[in-house]
Parts: structure tokens; C-alpha cells; sequence
């Protein structure tokens, strides 16, 4: 059986899985154990920390788009708990010798919500639209990897070639950011998919009705709906007759709305709100360490201050980020100190254990070495008359109030060195522009995904914001490319691992990032919600929920 990378057969070292396994919470569900769903039926008042910057899942970067899309869009193969690979809209599939040809047997009787078939045509325009320029793709192209074309053999039959290797696309295939529009929505309406709504027609359970920007989202059962993977609960329709997504981004609101009843579930409540809520009123919190990048600060190295190493290294040892993490989430979350969260497979073991010191006297020498000797009236560091000033733009509907409330507690601890970091809050326009354009100095952001293979959307020299990938330090370091292109290419899993952890080793050694801490996927839910599960990539699975 194909098991994503194989990385699941990777030991874990004690220290790793005590920093990232399940806490013990009161009334809490392990998620690795599904409860059976009830009958249900009703709605699913459902609270969401962030809302998507797109929520076409072919453009969009955020995490939360997946997530809430899952229902909608479906994707040609499933994972499991395990990670091993399960048919989904594909019944089978084989790959050439050569690795660059996927040919995948589709599944019969398989419809859009608007009545259209799912058949190799779709797949085609669905990929097609995934790499076309308009698109600007900022993570499933990456999923994609080295795409040549898709072939449509047949109805039921769909070839999808490469132009190298890349050993990690059947596992991105079960991703919600490659699941399939409509192709009538893809040829009438490309241009509106990023509004959401009617607009997205998927194969899913879930039609997607409508969508009020920075309020709600919601969702209507399909009554003709009967093919879920082998990995779901059941078979036939949801459960659900509807959800709706509340956007709450504030967490006073969402932990708010969960113990007044407005919602019967919410996702990533704050770890300070965690302990009052534990056994309040029958709440139960289902908890999922989250895989992939933590909470990580970017620094671009493509320009200065940052592309001195000595100023990177200065900014890493000027942060106590083990005093930000216990005072912003008091005891429940750990400082990340690796570019993969522990609970990755493939994640460098030897990350479990602090891998640099907090120390002001270094980051002062080192700031010292790299020329910023002087100082201004406001005590800021200069060099030939210019502040040490670093901007991170971010946009605020898309950062949730704890990862802003740490971006705040990096500025106040890079001031006592010297340095001033200013927080620009952004439109999604303006942050894409700056992004794309390379005009930051710091960007922060989390990357969900169970895969390690994902590092090479974010440190690939060919990965550039706009480019179809999220390489927040614009690194281009020939050594770490030649290793993430071999573990791409190799079908030896032991290499394929140490390739990975040699891209990990260098990305610390060379502070072309910093992770912050090691987040879980808390979320709550009332007694009468029943059947809420995290799958592999710590996202609720609606499709099997109940609500009684």
C-alpha cells in the first residue's frame, strides 16, 4: 500500500512526542479515535478564527480556506489517519517508471452540484487553472509541482504528466487546495471564485449557498451525495442539513459565542481560554497537535538589513521567545525551535531540544559586527546615518489576536536591542503586492500540511510569492534547492528523509527563519455535537457531524 512519503515509519523521539502529544484535557475527545455520528441532522453553528484570503483554494494561501472548503471541493484521492493513500473521485491510479506520468482510472456516477460530471475534462481544467498565470497560485501550484499538462485519455481516464519527478504529488492530490471546481464555473465564472458563494460548485457533500464578507459562510446538504471515500465515518449524504460559518476573529467574541450557545462549535480557541472553558456547561474540546510550520517570522534576505547573516542571527538571539510563549499562552503551547513542527513526519528530531540561546549580549555584539554602532535620539541602532528599521506587513483579517499579540511582544524585544520593527496592517491587495513584489523586511505566517515536502514551497529558490509558491525569506541557496530537488526525485525513503533534515539543519544554522511555538487545533464543542473529528491535517471534518 502507498503511504504518504512513508515518513510515518520515522521514529519519534520521546522528547518530541511529550512536546506535541494530545494534552489530558477534562471532557476532552481524541480525535485518533472517532466516536460514531449520530443521526443528527440540524445546523452547525460553527465559529472560525480567521477569515480566507481567497476562497478559491487554487489561489488562496490560507489554511482556513482548505478547511472550510473541504465540504465543497473534492479532491482525487483521500488520506487517512495513517497517511496511507485511499481512492476518492479516482478509483486507482499508476505511475511511470520514470515517475513523471500519473494516470488515474476516475470513479462513475460523480456530479457537480450544478449537474455537471466529473470526468477527465474536469480534472484538465481544474489543473490548467491551478497553473495559469491569472490564478497566481500561492500554494497549489506548489502541490502541483514541476506540471506539464493533463492529458484526457478518456472520459474516466486522466494522465497528468510532469516535467521531473516529484514524488510527493499523490499525496498533494488529496489536498483541498487541488479539489475541483465545476468546469462551467471555471469557464463562466473564473474571475468571481475568489468571492465564494454560489460561485464555488464542487463535488462535495455541501453546496456552498452564500457568503457575507467578515460574517458568515453557509453551506446546504446535497441530497444526492454518495461518494464518500473508504476514510469517512459513512456513506451517502452529510449528516448536517446545513453549517454555517460564523467569522469570528476576535477570541473574545468566539469563546464568547461557544459558552452563550450562538455557536455549537469553535475552532482554535486561544490557549488563555482554554482552562475556563474545560468542562464548562458540557463543553468537550477535541485537541490535534497541527502539522507543518509553525508560527514562523521570514526574514528577507533578498535585501538589508537581512541579507547579512549577522543581523538574522542578531534579531533570533534578541527574542526570548520562551518568555512570549508562557505569558501569551500560559503553560498549553511550547517554543517551536525547527522549520517542521514536531508532529511532521519527517520533522529533525534533533529540533525537540533548543537549537540557539536568548542572549541581548550576543545580538548587541553581533549588531556591532555587522556596522549598526550608532545610536538615535529615540535609541534606535544607525549605520551611515540610517535607523535599523525592519517592516513586516500583515494583513488583519487573516492574522489571528494571538499571533498578533506575539508579533507585538518580537517588536518590544527587538527595541530593547535596537532595532524597530514596524507592523504595517494591510488589505489583502496591498499585503499581495508587497509580497509579491519582494517589499518586507519580516512576514509571518503558519503552513499547515502533513507533509515535509512542503518545505519546498517555502524555501525553494523557484518558490517565490507570486510564482505559485511562499518563500517568505526569498532565499536562493544552491545547496538547500539540490537537496529538496533530490528528495523530490528519489524513491529511497531513508534518503529522502535526510534530505529533508539537512534542509531543516541549514535553515537554522543560517537563521533564514525562526519558528515561534508549537500550536494545537483546539476545538470546542457543546455535548450535542457529536462526531467532531480532526483528520490528518488537524481540520474538522464536517461531513461526519451530527448535531442532536
Amino acid at each position: 500500500m502507498y503511504t504518504r512519503r512513508r515518513f510515518l515509519r520515522l521514529p519519534v523521539t520521546l522528547t518530541a512526542a511529550a512536546v506535541i502529544g494530545p494534552a489530558v484535557l477534562t471532557a476532552c475527545s481524541d480525535s485518533s479515535t472517532p466516536p460514531s455520528a449520530k443521526s443528527g441532522g440540524g445546523t452547525l453553528r460553527y465559529g472560525a478564527a480567521v477569515e480566507p484570503d481567497s476562497w478559491d483554494p487554487h489561489a488562496a494561501s490560507t489554511a482556513v480556506t482548505g478547511r472550510l472548503l473541504r465540504p465543497v471541493l473534492e479532491s482525487l484521492v483521500a488520506i487517512a489517519p495513517d497517511g496511507t493513500v485511499k481512492p476518492w473521485l479516482a478509483d486507482s491510479w499508476t505511475i511511470s517508471p520514470d515517475g513523471l506520468t500519473y494516470t488515474f482510472t476516475l470513479r462513475t456516477g460523480v456530479t457537480f452540484s450544478d449537474g455537471t460530471p466529473f470526468d477527465a475534462a474536469a480534472v484538465k481544467a481544474n489543473f490548467d487553472h491551478v497553473t495559469a498565470a491569472k490564478t497566481a497560485s500561492k500554494r497549489a501550484a506548489g502541490l502541483l509541482g514541476p506540471y506539464k499538462e493533463t492529458e484526457v485519455v478518456d472520459p474516466r481516464t486522466v494522465a497528468v504528466h510532469l516535467t521531473a519527478a516529484h514524488s510527493s504529488f499523490l499525496s498533494s492530490a488529496g489536498s483541498t487546495f487541488l479539489g475541483f471546481h465545476s468546469p462551467v464555473a471555471l469557464r463562466d465564472h473564473a474571475g468571481d471564485l475568489s468571492s465564494g458563494g454560489a460561485f464555488v460548485v464542487g463535488t462535495g457533500p455541501f453546496t456552498f449557498e452564500s457568503v457575507t464578507p467578515g460574517q458568515q459562510a453557509v453551506f446546504k446538504r446535497r441530497t444526492d451525495y454518495n461518494w464518500a471515500p473508504p476514510t469517512a465515518a459513512h456513506q451517502g449524504q452529510a449528516k448536517l442539513e446545513s453549517i454555517v460559518v460564523l467569522l469570528l476573529k476576535e477570541d473574545a467574541s468566539r469563546v464568547g459565542a461557544l459558552t452563550s450557545g450562538q455557536v455549537d462549535a469553535a475552532e482554535l480557541i486561544p490557549a488563555n481560554r482554554l482552562a475556563g472553558l474545560r468542562g464548562h456547561n458540557g463543553v468537550q474540546v477535541v485537541r490535534k497537535a497541527i502539522p507543518g510550520v509553525p508560527y514562523t517570522y521570514y526574514l528577507n534576505t533578498a535585501r538589508a538589513p537581512f541579507d547579512d547573516p549577522r543581523a538574522r542571527q542578531a534579531v533570533r538571539h534578541a527574542i526570548d521567545f520562551a518568555g512570549i510563549v508562557k505569558g501569551i499562552f500560559q503553560g498549553e503551547y511550547e517554543q517551536a525551535w525547527g522549520p517542521l513542527a514536531p508532529s511532521t513526519p519527517g520533522a529533525e528530531p534533533s529540533f525537540a531540544k533548543p537549537a540557539w540561546e536568548y542572549s541581548k549580549e550576543k545580538a548587541e555584539k553581533l549588531l556591532d559586527e555587522a556596522g549598526w554602532t550608532g545610536r538615535d535620539a529615540e535609541g534606535y541602532r544607525t549605520k551611515d546615518g540610517k535607523r535599523l528599521t525592519a517592516e513586516q506587513p500583515y494583513v488583519q483579517t487573516f492574522v489571528s489576536t494571538q499571533n498578533h499579540t506575539f508579533d507585538v511582544g518580537v517588536q518590544d524585544a527587538l527595541k530593547q536591542v535596537g532595532i524597530e520593527l514596524k507592523l504595517v496592517p494591510l488589505d489583502s491587495a496591498g499585503s499581495i503586492g508587497r509580497t509579491g513584489k519582494g517589499d518586507y523586511d519580516v512576514f509571518a505566517f503558519t503552513w499547515q500540511g502533513s507533509d515535509p515536502s512542503l518545505l519546498g514551497s517555502l524555501y525553494h529558490s523557484k518558490s517565490q510569492f507570486g510564482g505559485g509558491g511562499a518563500n517568505g525569506s526569498r532565499v536562493k541557496d544552491a545547496e538547500i534547492d539540490g537537496w529538496l530537488d533530490q528528495a523530490d526525485a528519489t524513491a529511497d525513503d531513508a534518503q529522502r528523509a535526510e534530505l529533508y533534515r539537512k534542509v531543516q539543519r541549514k535553515i537554522v544554522e543560517q537563521a533564514y527563519s525562526f519558528p515561534a511555538y508549537i500550536a494545537t487545533m483546539d476545538v470546542a464543542r457543546h455535548g450535542k455535537v457529536d462526531g467532531l473529528v480532526l483528520d490528518v491535517d488537524a481540520n474538522t471534518d464536517f461531513y461526519g457531524i451530527g448535531v442532536s
